[in-house]
């Protein structure tokens, strides 16, 4: 490596602006770091959040020994793009404010727009750098690496995860199945779950590969801009670290599934070990290919000719990040002083367990013992679920009746949203099937309810209809897709706001259609018991 180049303004030399967008920087990254730590130290898809300040520290330095450094010409359009830079990281720290209202900072959205903010303050300091009136950061690649890499320190938003686990999930279960039954071993796909001869093995989300795709992008691009210099080498390792990622996490699952076929227990150790072992294998994979491309280069050329004296005067560019940075501390501060207490609410929940009604003669219930393991995720103890089937004969009618309540303040909207039949179910192996009227209003005792989403989910041989209310304040409210970024802004915007209410979630599944469990005794009874809480 070179020495640093002398053609970068060192940090004395800077003027006063600068040095204090430099520290304003450096507290924006500190806020941003303790707001995404708890998510870096306990998410596995966010571990390598850990080392993106000293992967940026890194990359400035790179950037900066640049022997050929490039500046910023003063002029229209780099003012101009500085300002929309600045205008889009206001706008993303806004919308971050607005669902952190809704559904609290640790919302993946509401990290997700902050992160979109940071990245886009930090692209306009940037900018303000490279003026040549300023020469402390030149425009090459190694400092664009340092201001995006931050837009990987947060979750991605939920649509784009799930929608992207789901597939990858799907891909590895089938490639898995595939490789199976071509060296004989008997095995069948049913959803997400690989069936065995004595075992069957889920393939969730954390085992879809989205760590490794995540991490495996991070360590491409900071590789291509420290290790190579060629462009296409640059895309070569940006290109292949995903694939690698994939690759391998592949090799996992298929490790574990053998394992599982032969009788060996693959939960803890074994699903841990691989799970750790996988990112390191990975990244020195993506750090070796990057290596091998390093050495095929020439040399890097030594600097010529004679430092251009600064060009004189003030960078508007500075004033702008400035002020960005002094109205994202306010709105900061705002937010905080204004933010309303996370203390749940003193109502009185209902008796969750005098609305479910005995069994009628004829049918028997059973209530699940273990609903309460759900309890962390869902955010409430308050829930109860009753599974009552008709007679002693496996073709006998089941119905399933299950009840959640939050107390004002308890958990927000969109948290319940999230946690819907549509969220949870295709994990646990059941397959989503088509409906002509996915939201309807049914009957029952002659009462019209307040309209129902509706569902139908199939495991194999075996079908069943979902149909469930959410409601908030004793109002029924509209089901909105939790991975829709729109929809949950504007659920974010009518929720978040205001005096807190109660929430209930009422979930009915059978695997017979409403019209033939309608007038049954169970139903009748729990719908007049829910009548006077809304329903």
């Amino acid at each position: 490596m070179s020495p640093p180049s002398s053609r970068c303004a060192t940090l004395r030399a800077l003027p006063w602006l600068a040095k204090a967008n430099l520290a304003g920087l450096c507290g924006a990254v500190a806020a941003f770091a303790a707001l995404l730590w708890p998510q870096w130290i306990h998410d596995d898809d966010l571990s390598h959040g850990l080392f993106l300040p000293f992967l940026a520290i890194i990359l400035v330095t790179e950037s900066r020994r640049d022997p050929s450094p490039r500046f910023l010409k003063p002029g229209a359009a780099p003012l101009a793009a500085c300002a929309l830079l600045v205008l889009a990281s206001l706008a993303s720290l806004a919308v971050a404010a607005v669902y952190a209202e809704a559904v609290g900072w640790t919302h993946a959205m509401a990290e997700f727009m902050a992160s979109s903010a940071l990245v886009f303050v930090l692209g306009a300091a940037w900018l303000g750098f490279a003026d040549r009136r300023v020469r402390f950061l030149p425009l090459n690649w190694a400092a664009a690496v340092a201001v995006v890499l931050w837009l990987f320190a947060s979750p991605p938003p939920p649509g784009t995860y799930a929608r992207l686990a789901s597939l990858l999930q799907a891909g590895v279960t089938h490639g898995v199945v595939w490789v199976l039954g071509s060296v004989g071993i008997a095995a069948f796909q049913s959803g997400n779950v690989i069936e065995l001869a004595r075992t069957s093995v889920g393939v969730s989300e954390a085992c879809s590969g989205v760590r490794s795709l995540i991490s495996c992008t991070v360590a491409g691009l900071f590789l291509s801009a420290v290790l190579v210099r060629r462009p296409a080498h640059r895309v070569l390792v940006i290109a292949i670290s995903p694939a690698i990622g994939l690759a391998m996490n592949f090799a996992r699952s298929l490790l574990l599934t053998l394992l599982a076929n032969a009788g060996v227990s693959i939960e803890g150790r074994w699903h841990d070990l691989t799970g750790a072992s996988i990112i390191v294998v990975t990244t020195l994979l993506v750090a070796a290919f990057a290596f091998l491309l390093h050495r095929a280069e020439p040399a890097a050329a030594l600097p010529g000719g004679r430092d251009e004296p600064a060009i004189p005067g003030r960078s508007p560019l500075l004033g702008l990040v400035a002020a960005a940075l002094v109205l994202a501390a306010a709105t900061g501060v705002a937010v905080a002083a204004a933010h309303r207490s996370d203390e749940p609410g003193s109502a009185r929940a209902p008796e969750l367990e005098a609305l479910l009604p005995a069994a009628p003669a004829g049918w028997t219930a059973t209530t699940t013992p273990d609903i309460d393991q759900y309890s962390g995720v869902l955010h409430t103890h308050a829930l109860i679920e009753r599974v009552y089937s008709e007679g002693s004969s496996p073709q006998g009618a089941h119905v399933t009746l299950y009840v959640a309540y939050w107390r004002p303040g308890q958990a927000p909207v969109s948290l319940v949203d999230a946690h819907t039949p549509d969220a949870c179910w295709p994990g646990t192996g059941w397959e989503a099937k088509p409906l002509a009227n996915e939201r309807e209003a049914l009957t029952a005792g002659g009462r019209m309810l307040a309209p129902a989403e509706c569902r139908l989910f199939t495991h194999g041989a075996f079908e069943t209809r979902v149909w469930f209310w959410h409601l908030y304040g004793g109002r029924p409210i509209t089901f909105v897709d939790p991975y829709s970024a729109a929809r949950l802004l504007g659920l974010a915007w009518r929720y978040g706001f205001g005096h807190a209410e109660d929430q209930l979630f009422i979930r009915v599944s059978s695997d017979r259609p409403w019209r033939e469990i309608a007038s049954q005794p169970i139903l009748l009874q729990f719908f007049g018991k829910l009548r006077p809480l809304g329903l």
